[in-house]
């Protein structure tokens, strides 16, 4: 069975990006859109869980999930996709993202998708190796909830307990058992509390909005933006510092995340405010009107077109009996809503441990999203915010982003996504990776966004076979995945004047000849430069006809003597957009 991973046409667009930026290296996966990276070190390799963004998506169009792998941080093998929504019979859309993790010998993927009866859930697949194949371990979702059950992150403790976290715009978690596909029933699903502390409030400035308030509750509000003006207003419980009396305040502002002003210079509602939550909510009724209803609906208030005042001709009216029902439901149906996410956090998160202390790395809102990331003593908190790890990705940023903390041969790793492929955004992202470093008391250093690793762990042996699917930078190729002729994943659909940047190549003492491995109908040429694209030219492979595109055989070539550590340009010439294809390569 043969998969082909395409994603960017050869435009003249492309071609000048990729020049211009043959030194960067991030994004560091450039045949295909991925998103979600997940990473996880096993043995003396780091495997890389990605998710694969459509073609041209305008939604999270995601249908399967790739692997990638690495043992320098600079060159990364391709995998191909591993799993598929297809692996899960019980599927219907949406392989969004997930994270494996390694257990006795046996590996589990967790992964989130649309069910066919069932909205949301989450899966896990098993596998013998960190490639797979894997398989459904259930036959069915491991937790099904609906809306808001993606975006897995799975942790083993020092003591063997594991753990699975996951949630938008709420946060759960359970116990796993020891076979990794089940929990604990005792404990069963544990929403986490989003509170101003463990994760900090999303409205910038809450606490210096109203002078007149001697505190704010900032997760007992609601957020709502009116069309009419296209504004922000924000309905909070408040203290009346005057009186000691619990209050709703209104502010207004140009973002749903303010900052807030505070128009009326006092509390709007001072009525019928007894109690500890009186969740203010607004809602609209059949005919477009605004109501602002708080104590869970009990009373209400119709709301003029300012947004900040309220009808007193009817005044505040205890809801009636024949309205109950309705506005409850409308109440209810802002529990996942943007408008009611009050803290920081908004999904994707990622569990990390080090010297003792628990970290949650997270998207943090709104949108665009930057990360952020609180700790605890406990795996299972209660947290504390921290701070922000990453601000929000300007130029060639995506509207999303998804944390995977790291450690790998002595350093720590940030893998992210962002929107900086020719053709990318919010819905085409691409993988990146940067280094992460700590301060004396655990907290992360703010990481800012750049163009690669400028450094290696290591080289590469040249005198082993090379997957031509190994690459740092890429121009004018895609990849291809073959189980039946034993080929693996495979370089194709190779253009004119496209490449594969391999880096830190170690010639020791020089090689004498270079082999490769392709499939042909026509003859074409490995140019082979070292350093640059177009750097010294060490050897000139003549490709010739192999007697198919399927049909395999080994070319030759003599290299100019070269010792030392250099990077090593592949260099694809010949007639036409699909040359050949390549399956490995060799220095002899």
């Amino acid at each position: 069975m043969k998969r082909h991973f395409k994603i960017i046409a050869l435009t003249g667009l492309l071609f000048i990006f990729r020049i211009g930026n043959a030194l960067a290296q991030n994004p560091i996966i450039q045949t295909i859109y991925t998103a979600d990276p997940a990473p996880m070190v096993y043995k003396d390799t780091l495997f890389l869980y990605t998710g694969h963004d459509e073609d041209r998506a305008t939604w999270f169009v995601m249908k399967d999930w790739h692997v990638y792998s690495t043992t320098d941080m600079v060159n990364w093998t391709d995998r191909g996709a591993r799993l598929s929504l297809n692996d899960f019979k019980w599927a219907s859309k949406d392989a969004w993202a997930g994270q494996c993790i390694e257990r006795n010998g046996k590996f589990y993927w967790y992964v989130p998708v649309n069910a066919k009866n069932g909205g949301m859930s989450i899966g896990v697949a098993v596998g013998d190796s960190p490639t797979g194949p894997f398989k459904d371990a259930l036959g069915k979702p491991m937790i099904t909830g609906g809306w808001g059950y993606i975006d897995p992150t799975v942790f083993i403790d020092t003591d063997g307990q594991a753990y699975l976290y996951w949630g938008n715009p709420h946060l759960y978690y359970v116990k796993l058992n020891k076979d990794m596909t089940s929990y604990d029933p005792s404990v069963g699903i544990v929403k986490v509390p989003l509170t101003e502390e463990a994760f900090k409030l999303r409205v910038i400035n809450a606490h210096k909005t109203f002078k007149w308030a001697s505190s704010i509750n900032g997760t007992d509000a609601h957020t709502v933006n009116n069309t009419a003006d296209k504004r922000s207003y924000w309905y909070v419980a408040a203290t009346d510092k005057t009186t000691g009396k619990k209050v709703i305040g209104v502010g207004v502002g140009d973002r749903a995340i303010g900052p807030f002003t505070d128009v009326l210079g006092k509390p709007l509602i001072t009525e019928h405010t007894d109690g500890q939550i009186l969740n203010p909510t607004v809602i609209w009724d059949a005919e477009k009107q605004p109501w602002l209803t708080w104590q869970n609906g009990k009373w209400q208030a119709i709301l003029n077109a300012d947004m900040m005042s309220y009808d007193k001709t009817i005044g505040i009216m205890e809801t009636p009996v024949d309205q109950q029902e309705m506005v409850s439901k409308k109440i209810g149906a802002t529990v996942n809503a943007t408008e009611k996410r009050m803290t920081t956090y908004e999904e994707g998160p990622w569990f990390y441990k080090r010297k003792g202390l628990y970290y949650l790395l997270y998207p943090a809102g709104g949108v665009p999203e930057h990360l952020a990331y609180s700790t605890s003593t406990s795996p299972i908190g209660p947290w504390k915010y921290r701070d922000t790890i990453m601000k929000v990705i300007g130029k060639g940023g995506a509207f999303t982003n998804h944390p995977g903390l790291v450690d790998y041969k002595g350093k720590t790793y940030l893998f992210y996504h962002n929107g900086a492929l020719p053709g990318g955004g919010g819905f085409d992202r691409s993988v990146c990776v940067d280094e992460v470093t700590f301060d004396a008391d655990g907290a992360i250093k703010r990481v800012e966004p750049t163009e690669g690793l400028k450094n290696g762990l290591g080289t590469l042996d040249p005198y082993q076979k090379v997957r031509a699917a190994t690459i740092a930078r890429e121009q004018g190729i895609e990849t291809s995945q073959d189980s039946v002729s034993g080929q693996g994943v495979y370089v194709t659909r190779i253009k004119n004047n496209g490449y594969v940047k391999v880096r830190n190549i170690d010639l020791r003492k020089g090689p004498r000849s270079f082999v490769a491995n392709v499939a042909a109908v026509k003859p074409a040429r490995i140019e082979i430069h070292a350093d640059e694209l177009d750097g010294p030219l060490i050897g000139n492979c003549d490709v010739r006809n192999t007697g198919g595109i399927n049909k395999w055989s080994l070319i030759t070539t003599k290299i100019k003597k070269m010792t030392g550590v250099h990077d090593i340009y592949l260099v694809f010439k010949g007639e036409g957009d699909e040359l050949f294809n390549f399956s490995w390569w060799q220095f002899r």
